[in-house]
């Protein structure tokens, strides 16, 4: 890398230390302790952050032992770097699985369901640890067995472990995990898009703004740009890309969602909070159009003429009901006039009374 080096390892350094061990500990605390955020508590959510918390405090570790240059390492603390980051880059591809998998699940979930169950619920958060602590068990075995295999310079930033066949496997189950995630992002933007031209049809905002769009398209394409870059670590084991795509992750996390309205005004506590506008919610239908057809212009509300036919039927039985209540109040003066209570059957004037 020659004179690029030191510059290289200074920005590597800065983006987990700022933004993975400061800037994401103050967003997951804004999420669980304020008041004024409230669309943000999905536990999902909150473990994805976790995940880069725990990214960037393993990457700094040479870092806090003052070892980031100059001669080797300590073998015990590189061979503990090792074994912690191996199991990084899995635990996060399962956490952001899970996450999509959960703003699925929350789009087609019927109004009044049950939320899912605790131990669901746990199930779903433990699982990037478990992948996590399986392949870090997995590298520590490797490198008490090989330490000499153990090195900062194969990698620079940090000690790596150099054994193809863990390496093989890690890869390889997290390009699986990115194929699953690609395949539950597709789905969700066309969910997304029923939901937004249903709304449109209907003549009402929808629910799903462009704000919410824009975020998740830039957060789906960031990781998916990740996938990208974890091919090339194959073809060019010794490039840079992976590791500094890594360590802006945090960055993108906290900008995409540490900059949502109400994060805002929970940190720029002077601001009042918006009205509350509560609009009617449009359900998607429950059948996967995915499965079937994927036919981004079905509407998931019934066309514009329907509702037009609809909101004409009952304006006539709105005037239908003023017609009969004046009727009513008409029948009323007519029995007052002839000395009658109202609610007596009346002759009514232009009807000649007999007289016996």
């Amino acid at each position: 890398m020659g004179r690029a080096a030191p510059a290289l390892l200074d920005v590597w350094i800065y983006f987990n230390l700022v933004s993975n061990t400061i800037l994401l500990p103050l967003l997951v605390a804004t999420f669980l302790f304020s008041k004024r955020v409230k669309r943000h508590r999905d536990p999902t959510l909150i473990n994805v952050c976790m995940t880069w918390i725990l990214s960037g405090i393993f990457s700094l570790l040479l870092f806090y032992g003052g070892q980031t240059s100059g001669p080797e390492p300590e073998k015990p603390l590189c061979i503990a770097q090792t074994a912690l980051l191996y199991g990084i880059t899995p635990m996060w591809s399962v956490a952001v699985l899970v996450l999509f998998s959960r703003m699925i699940h929350v789009m087609n979930e019927e109004p009044g369901a049950p939320p899912v169950s605790r131990s669901k619920m746990i199930a779903m958060l433990c699982a990037p640890y478990v992948v996590q602590t399986a392949f870090s068990i997995a590298a520590l075995a490797g490198s008490l067995a090989h330490p000499e295999n153990v090195t900062r310079k194969r990698r620079f930033f940090y000690c790596a472990l150099h054994l193809p066949p863990l390496a093989m496997t890690m890869t390889l189950f997290t390009a699986a995990m990115g194929v699953c995630i690609s395949g539950l992002m597709v789905y969700l933007a066309v969910l997304l898009y029923r939901n937004w031209h249903g709304m449109r049809d209907a003549g009402r905002p929808s629910r799903v703004d462009g704000q919410i769009l824009l975020r998740i398209v830039i957060f789906g394409f960031y990781i998916f740009f990740g996938f990208v870059v974890n091919i090339l670590n194959i073809l060019a084991p010794h490039n840079l890309a992976p590791d500094m795509y890594a360590a802006t992750v945090g960055t993108v996390i906290f900008l995409v969602f540490g900059t949502q309205a109400d994060v805002v005004r929970a940190w720029c506590f002077w601001l009042r909070d918006p009205a509350d506008a509560r609009l009617e919610t449009i359900y998607l239908p429950r059948e996967p159009s995915w499965r079937y057809s994927l036919d981004l212009l079905k509407s998931a509300v019934p066309p514009l003429e329907e509702l037009e036919e609809k909101n004409e039927m009952e304006q006539k039985r709105d005037l239908e009901r003023v017609w009969e209540k004046e009727m009513d109040k008409e029948k009323a003066e007519r029995s007052i006039a002839w000395g009658e209570r109202p609610d007596s059957n009346a002759i009514p004037p232009d009807t000649p009374s007999t007289q016996v």
